[in-house]
């Protein structure tokens, strides 16, 4: 039994079905958050006290700066799926909204970038 009126499901309108796939991306984008949260906890009390040297040879090192980059791309991949339903939440100007969301693709994106550039020059010492 449907409850669907027979009307809009001859026209076609409906669920698109799009919500669960954004819905499960976000819940597992903060799992992983929640992981790589907890290394960067260990990795700053392992350094606390130690000068800058000691933590630019710490941070060096490819597993640490694989994490680092998997937690930029993971930290704006979530922030773009967060600012992204509250955009089409509450933003009702067509135009504005879709500027809206190609403006925090982009901004996501480059901070992105930034970031990883930076882990990659730690790792590469340039």
């Amino acid at each position: 039994m449907s409850m669907q009126n027979p009307l809009a499901r001859v026209r076609g309108k409906g669920s698109s079905g799009g919500g669960a796939h954004h819905w499960r991306s976000q819940r597992y984008s903060a799992l992983i958050l929640l992981l790589l949260t907890s290394w960067v906890l260990w990795l700053g009390i392992s350094l606390a006290g130690a000068d800058y040297s000691t933590a630019k040879i710490a941070m060096s090192s490819p597993l640490n700066a694989g994490m680092t980059i998997l937690m930029a791309g993971t930290v704006f991949y979530h922030t773009h799926l967060g600012l992204q339903v509250v955009i089409e939440d509450y933003v009702h100007i067509a135009a504005l909204e879709f500027a809206l969301l190609i403006f925090v693709r982009f901004a996501c994106l480059v901070a992105f970038l930034i970031s990883a550039i930076a882990a990659l020059k730690l790792v590469l010492g340039a």
